[in-house]
């Protein structure tokens, strides 16, 4: 099983040569995790034109980047024999997203034996809301 601590200290440091390959496929380093505490994560995202649409990132990427960001907050809270999976996914968008650094934060609400429910919140260069989720995590014990 994962040592979740161990994953969130790799990417942290850029080591990503174990990753996945869609995280690879999608870039979802190319960011960094700047806070990592139990239940809370934050990752700066440095807004990358080629995931935009004719006027801003496409929502699609930044719900896969909202669905990392819930994953990792999670990650700070599994026990190493503990795996997870996402069973549902909201997305609420507020304004645009179109430049700068973009600031994903993930809080862990509640975490039960089998499942968590944990919110996003990614806040754009001004300090203002561009958008919020919500998922709820599928607990899967070892």
């Amino acid at each position: 099983m994962p040592s979740w601590s161990n994953i969130l200290k790799r990417i942290a440091a850029g080591e990503v040569e174990k990753a996945p390959p869609h995280v690879t496929a999608l870039n979802l380093y190319a960011g960094k995790l700047t806070v990592i505490e139990p239940g809370r994560i934050r990752y700066d995202w440095p807004v990358d034109q080629q995931y935009m649409n004719p006027v801003a990132i496409f929502g699609g990427y930044l719900a896969t980047l909202a669905d990392q960001t819930c994953s990792f907050a999670l990650m700070t809270m599994l026990k190493d024999d503990q795996n997870f999976t996402t069973s549902d996914l909201q997305m609420h968008f507020f304004r645009p997203v179109t430049e700068g650094i973009l600031a994903c934060e993930g809080h862990v609400v509640n975490v039960s034996k089998t499942q968590a429910y944990v919110e996003a919140t990614f806040t754009n260069a001004d300090g203002k809301i561009a958008l919020k989720a919500r998922a709820v995590e599928r607990i899967i014990p070892a």
